[in-house]
């Protein structure tokens, strides 16, 4: 049945791509994609299942259609440690509604693997609230229990790596935390496990932001 969805979905949008291959579509014109559940007519809106009006089986033609042809473009992006370079997507580049998408397949653009946020003002969000910007102490909220993440001042700075069973801890949600003023508290930098619970970390929640968040488009 997953096989047969997806075949009809391709020809769906190879027969309007086909159609309308000569009209480029305006810059800021988004295609609603018809769908059951309303999430999908929500172009901010991160579920599980879904970024906004990006699904894994979304394509790049289906990503051009919904955010115009000006809007796409796939660019080489520095990889972790800078050790080689990753092939993206970019929506929106160096906009508030940036997103780059990865790809399971960066030869072809099938099948997406992740979408990720990191620019000020990023406008998506989690049902729950969680965006670009949000507090640490937010978070928290969400979550119900202890977090961990690393230490600040390294390439994996800040990146949270456990929930602990709280709300989160299923989600498909990968965040990165920055502090948005130096403390010269050094206990808070370097390659060190960090949590919510520790002294250090409740004096600076309001402090501590979330500047990366990363959806992974898991195999539902």
């Amino acid at each position: 049945m997953i096989m047969k969805n997806l075949i009809i979905f391709f020809l769906v949008v190879a027969m309007v791509y086909a159609c309308d291959n000569n009209k480029e579509p305006d810059e800021e014109t988004i295609v609603e994609i018809k769908d059951e559940s309303p999430a999908q007519r929500d172009s901010t809106l991160i579920t599980d299942t879904s970024w906004g009006l990006i699904t894994k089986t979304t394509d790049i033609v289906a990503l051009k259609k919904i955010y115009g042809r000006a809007n796409v473009k796939d660019e080489s992006i520095c990889g972790p440690e800078c050790a080689d370079t990753i092939k993206v997507t970019t929506l929106f580049r160096n906009t508030p509604k940036q997103i780059i998408v990865y790809w399971e397949d960066s030869a072809y653009h099938k099948r997406v693997m992740m979408a990720e946020a990191s620019i000020d003002g990023s406008p998506y969000h989690t049902a729950d609230g969680i965006k670009v910007g949000s507090k640490l102490s937010d978070l928290l909220k969400v979550n119900g229990k202890r977090i961990v993440f690393n230490g600040f001042g390294w390439d994996y700075g800040g990146i949270v790596t456990s929930f602990n069973d709280g709300k989160l801890g299923n989600s498909s949600l990968n965040i990165h935390l920055d502090l948005v003023e130096h403390t010269g508290q050094n206990e808070l930098y370097g390659d060190r496990e960090l949590h919510t619970d520790m002294p250090l970390v409740k004096q600076n929640l309001d402090k501590i932001i979330i500047s990366t968040l990363t959806k992974a488009f898991l195999n539902h």
